[in-house]
């Protein structure tokens, strides 16, 4: 098994009402400097919150811009 057949994907997503304010994050975190990178398109979501049988809509069902960033690590 070779080191990068050991790695796995690591994702962070930021949540924000703006694009531009989910790459300032991504910016002012230093996510570049820890070696992650965009996984996919940012976009609008509606996020609900599941637990057993119960469901909430988070931020009041508004929504949201969603980036998500990845990188490998060990695993």
């Amino acid at each position: 098994m070779t080191e990068q057949d050991k790695q796995r994907d690591e994702y962070i997503t930021i949540i924000a009402p703006t694009a531009n304010d989910a790459m300032a994050q991504f910016k002012a975190r230093g996510l570049d400097m820890l070696g992650y990178a965009i996984a996919g398109r940012i976009g609008r979501h509606r996020f609900t919150l599941v637990g057993g049988e119960d469901a909430q809509e988070l931020f009041s069902g508004a929504g949201m811009i969603a980036a998500t960033f990845s990188r490998k690590v060990a695993g």
